[in-house]
């Protein structure tokens, strides 16, 4: 056992130590063991189903108060059986010597009410409390006797089977609390998580190109899945099993204390140990979970970067090395998954010797006390009266019902941490500052506007690599403006401060008068259509692609566009089902010209103001480039254009020809145009 805690202990620490890139995931998960902000964040909104959360606790009184009645209840069932008499005369014997008693108190008090001396005072002041609590178990002792004689048989074999029969339908009625407990409480937290992975999703179709890349995909992904899964788990403890089980022992508890309260305190000495061990393990457990969340985001991404590329994995025969990353990682995993499992199970005997421990110390102190017909273990009172044989079964059977919660709270405080956990990603993603932040009065310019403007315009992603110095440019409207340039120059990152997915670290861009910052993101990119080298299609026909972004468009205007992208053809020949033919993921059923042509008929269905061409016809053939040019060449006036290109034929549609060099526009004549192509 000691290897075992010594192996992973140094799996915990060891792994952690070389965590990933990608665990910046959980937002520090180590941060939430000093604090459970964000899970309180989810409790909170989890109040909107209050009435739910209302429901669900009063089930969960009620489970722990017949939980600890039908312990309770076996206790006249002993004394029936031990005594082989009805329960209404053995409820008056104990009337007779609960009044027997009182009197023997009153008649040892006699001699006492002139007492002096500070031993007599003290002997007087214990004869009194005897006295008391005598009188209350007189009232109580009364009140079963009244009840039995109202409601239960004389003879005592049917009275122990009313009695059984009690039990069976409360233990029915405790499981249908249960059951409503739990489908209450599963309705509130997947309504939450399902809220939270909407925000999620929302935030991660808004999110600038600078957040995203950081989190990217399979961060995202990680978020929606396991790690909104594990605070769905957490909220659900939280509010359900945290919430019944300790009502379970309070409620065993409250009927041990009823027996005898001093003999519970007794039983309890242990208690601080459990604490100790219980907050240890479970420590240990939110290690290893928080970083078994983070690893999932890895997990996520070796699965997409192979499946996404699976055409190069194949084509290099990489298949193998990609298998063993996939290993690794899940490797990692498994590990702190059996560390989980471990610290999770050596809570459990732990628990269990403990509890075993105070249950033995009850035995022998009861065993004492009934043996010696006692009150007193050293001096010290435990309890009023000498205890019988029943009375110590059901006391113990008390504490062994309180035991069977305790046991399942280690197990309900490790979820719930490892929902706080959960809550510091999600949380942490939605709280994300925006580095292209929305203005809270946008302004807009005219529609159409008149002219666009990089005015001194600086970039850079890290501070000792600009990647625009100071670019100054002006579009006017309907015109058509190239820009050539090496890989690496900053023609793409000209077109992301075009669709404002970044902002400019110093100068401004602007729409007419209309500082980019002073509009809103949507009215910009909706002035914006963008056909990239890289085309995005999506799973869907082919009529659904171009239609995207323009949903109200008619089935005869998505063909238009087509037409005029010169895609009709190859849809209506080429495909099988035409504009209905479903392209696949990514579009690739179909080529890198064809998803080309379906990207510019977007565009062109659109109706932007602005059209980007970014190395839109790389993948299209001589012949039908030709096409697509004539087409822009009619378009010109209609649209600002603005190409990314190194093919002549659209150069020579250029009003203007820029080259980027070294983050700076350079204007290129016309007659050099060819060769700088």
């Amino acid at each position: 056992m000691a290897a075992f805690f010594v192996y992973f202990h140094r799996r915990i620490v060891g792994v952690g130590n070389r965590a990933s890139a990608r665990q910046h995931l959980l937002n520090d998960p180590g941060s939430i063991f000093n604090s459970m902000k964000n899970f309180r964040r989810a409790i909170r909104d989890s109040w909107h189903f209050w009435p739910s959360i209302l429901l669900a606790t009063v089930c969960s009184l009620g489970v722990a108060a017949l939980w600890g009645g039908n312990i309770g209840a076996l206790w006249p069932v002993i004394e029936l059986t031990l005594q082989g008499e009805s329960s209404q005369t053995w409820l008056g014997g104990e009337v007779d010597e609960a009044k027997a008693s009182i009197q023997e108190y009153q008649a040892k008090l006699v001699p006492l009410q002139s007492a002096e001396t500070p031993a007599e005072l003290e002997q007087r002041s214990e004869i009194e409390d005897d006295l008391a609590s005598a009188r209350r178990s007189l009232a109580w002792k009364q009140w079963f006797l009244a009840g039995a004689e109202n409601y239960l048989p004389t003879d005592p074999f049917m009275t122990v089977c009313c009695i059984m029969g009690v039990l069976v339908v409360s233990t029915m009625l405790k499981h249908a609390l249960m059951l409503s407990n739990d489908l209450l409480i599963a309705r509130v937290s997947t309504s939450i998580v399902r809220s939270l992975r909407m925000r999620v999703f929302q935030r991660g179709l808004h999110l600038d190109r600078r957040t995203y890349d950081n989190y990217g995909t399979s961060g995202l992904l990680a978020n929606i899945t396991l790690t909104s899964d594990a605070l769905s788990i957490g909220l659900m403890n939280f509010f359900g099993a945290a919430v019944r089980e300790p009502l379970r022992i309070v409620s065993c508890l409250i009927g041990a204390a009823f027996v005898c309260w001093r003999l519970l305190f007794l039983s309890l000495v242990m208690a601080p140990l459990l604490v100790f061990f219980v907050s240890y393990f479970n420590r240990k457990l939110r290690a290893a979970g928080a970083t078994l969340l983070a690893k999932n985001a890895g997990f996520h991404e070796v699965i997409l970067e192979a499946l996404n590329n699976l055409f190069t994995v194949q084509a290099y025969t990489m298949e193998e090395a990609e298998e063993k990353s996939f290993q690794g990682v899940t490797k990692e995993m498994q590990d702190f998954s059996m560390a989980m499992t471990f610290y999770n199970s050596m809570s459990k005997p732990f628990t269990e010797l403990i509890g075993v421990g105070m249950i033995a110390i009850t035995v022998c102190a009861g065993s004492y006390l009934i043996v010696n017909q006692e009150t007193h273990i050293m001096g010290v009172r435990i309890c009023d009266e000498p205890m019988t044989i029943s009375l110590l079964l059901i006391f113990f059977g008390l504490l062994v019902g309180a035991s069977d919660p305790l046991r399942k709270l280690s197990g309900v405080f490790t979820s719930i941490h490892l929902g706080g956990v959960a809550a510091n990603g999600i949380y942490g993603l939605l709280d994300h500052p925006d580095f292209v932040a929305e203005t809270d009065s946008p302004k807009s310019p005219a529609a159409p506007h008149s002219r666009l403007t990089f005015r001194d315009v600086s970039f850079h992603y890290t501070p000792d690599q600009p990647v625009l110095k100071s670019l100054n440019l002006t579009i006017d409207r309907g015109s058509t403006v190239a820009i050539i340039g090496p890989n690496g120059s900053g023609k793409s990152t000209l077109l992301h401060l075009l669709g404002r997915y970044h902002d400019p670290v110093s100068g401004d861009v602007m729409m007419d008068d209309v500082n980019y910052r002073d509009m809103s993101l949507r009215e910009i990119r909706q002035r914006i259509a963008v056909v990239s080298q890289n085309t995005e299609l999506f799973n869907r026909s082919v009529m659904d692609n171009i239609r995207y972004g323009s949903p109200d468009a008619t089935d005869a205007e998505v063909v238009a566009a087509a037409k005029q992208a010169h895609a009709d053809e190859f849809i209506t020949s080429a495909l099988e089902h035409g504009y209905e033919t479903i392209v696949g993921q990514s579009g690739q059923r179909l080529s890198g010209g064809q998803r080309q042509r379906i990207a510019l008929a977007r565009a062109i269905l659109r109706d932007p103001e602005i059209l980007v061409l970014d190395e839109s016809t790389s993948q299209i053939d001589m012949s039908s480039e030709l096409q697509i040019r004539a087409t822009l060449e009619s378009m010109k006036g209609r649209f600002t254009i603005l190409i990314v290109t190194h093919r002549e034929a659209l150069l020579a549609i250029a009003d203007a020809t820029y080259e980027m060099r070294v983050g700076e526009l350079i204007e290129i004549p016309k007659p050099q145009r060819a060769s700088a192509a």
